[in-house]
C-alpha cells in the first residue's frame, strides 16, 4: 500500500502545535509544511490539510488526493467547488461539538440571567437586583440543526428552555425544526434568542438582517430579543446588526464571529454596552483530535475506501 505525503497548511494558527501533532501520527509519511517548508512538494500522491490557507495553495499544488479541512468549517476551501474530483473532508468529532455546546450554553444563560446589566452595575458600585424570568419561559431558535445545532439544542432543553430550530428541510433531531422560508417567519415570530449555527454558503450569506431581527418576538420574557452569532461572520448584514442593537429591536447580543476578522479596532461593536464580543474561539479545534480523524481518512483513502466525512462544496457542507 503506497503511503501519501502529508501537506499542512494552517493559514494563520501556529504551525508548530500543528507539524508536531502530524508528526507523531504520520506513520512514516512524510510530512511537509506549507508554506515554511517551501511551496513546492515532491511528491506522486499528497493530500492537503488546510485551515484558511492563501487559495494559491490549490493552484502551486493542483493535484492532492485529497483536501481536508482542519476546522469545523468548510468554505475557507470554495475555490475547490468546481473541482469534484477532489474528495473534501472535514472534522465532526464530540470534542469540537463538546466546544459549541458550552459556548452556546454560555451565551444563551448570560443573556437569560442578563449578566450585562450585573457588569455595567458592578462597574458603577451599585446592587441592583432585576426581576428574572425562569428558563422555561425563554424560547431559543437555531439556525442551523446539523450535528451542532442539535447538540447545542438538546443542552438547551435540558436546562429548560423552550427550543426550535430552523434547516433547509424538516429533521428529526428531538425538537421542533421549522423549513423553507415559512417555517423561518413563523420561527423568528416566537423566539427569545435567536442563535446562528448556519454554515456560509451562497444561501446564507447576508440572510440575517434587519428584517430579520424585527420579525423576533417583542412579547417574550426577556427584556427584548437577543443574539448569539457562533457560525458564521457573513452570514450576517453588519451594519443592520448595528442598528438593531441601537434601536432596542435587540436588547443584547454575544458575538463570537465577523465577517471580518479580526474585527477591527474602531468597529463599534467593541464599545456597545450590551453586547459581549470573543475572539472567534467558540470551538477551537484541538490538534491531536483533529489531526487523528484526518489520518483515520487518510488510512482510508489509502486502501481506497471513501472518506468517512466526505463534503459537497457545491452545497458549501
Amino acid at each position: 500500500m503506497n503511503k501519501f505525503d502529508i501537506v499542512v497548511a494552517p493559514g494563520p494558527w501556529d504551525p508548530a502545535p500543528w507539524r508536531a501533532a502530524f508528526e507523531a501520527k504520520a506513520g512514516g509519511r512524510r510530512v511537509h509544511m506549507w508554506p515554511q517548508d517551501g511551496e513546492h512538494v515532491d511528491a506522486a500522491a499528497y493530500v492537503i490539510c488546510s485551515w484558511k490557507a492563501e487559495p494559491r495553495i490549490f493552484e502551486i499544488l493542483n493535484k492532492p488526493v485529497a483536501v481536508f479541512s482542519m476546522g469545523a468549517g468548510v468554505d475557507h476551501l470554495a475555490a475547490l467547488a468546481e473541482r469534484p474530483e477532489i474528495p473534501v473532508g472535514r472534522i465532526r468529532d464530540p470534542d469540537l461539538t463538546m466546544r459549541m455546546v458550552e459556548y452556546v450554553t454560555f451565551a444563551a444563560l448570560y443573556l437569560h440571567r442578563q449578566i450585562s446589566h450585573y457588569q455595567r452595575e458592578q462597574a458603577a458600585g451599585r446592587w441592583t437586583p432585576v426581576v428574572q424570568a425562569a428558563a422555561r419561559d425563554v424560547r431559543i431558535g437555531i439556525l442551523g440543526v446539523g450535528v451542532l445545532g442539535k447538540a447545542c439544542g438538546l443542552h438547551l432543553q435540558q436546562l429548560g428552555f423552550q427550543v426550535a430550530g430552523w434547516a433547509r428541510s424538516s429533521t428529526d433531531v428531538g425538537f421542533r425544526v421549522f423549513h423553507g422560508q415559512d417555517g423561518l417567519a413563523e420561527l423568528l415570530t416566537q423566539t427569545d434568542i435567536l442563535v446562528n449555527l448556519l454554515p456560509n454558503t451562497p444561501q446564507t450569506r447576508g440572510l440575517i438582517n434587519q428584517a430579520m431581527f424585527k420579525q423576533l418576538s417583542q412579547v417574550g420574557k426577556l427584556s427584548g430579543p437577543a443574539f448569539v452569532n457562533a457560525g458564521r461572520g457573513e452570514a450576517v448584514v453588519h451594519d443592520d446588526l448595528l442598528a438593531a442593537l441601537r434601536d432596542g429591536t435587540l436588547s443584547g447580543a454575544v458575538l463570537d464571529v465577523f465577517a471580518l476578522e479580526p474585527l477591527p479596532a474602531d468597529d463599534p461593536l467593541w464599545s456597545m454596552s450590551n453586547v459581549l464580543v470573543t475572539p472567534h474561539v467558540a470551538a477551537d479545534s484541538d490538534a491531536d483530535v483533529v489531526v487523528e480523524q484526518i489520518m483515520q481518512d487518510v488510512q482510508r483513502l489509502e486502501s481506497d475506501i471513501p472518506l468517512a466525512q466526505g463534503v459537497d462544496l457545491r452545497r458549501g457542507y
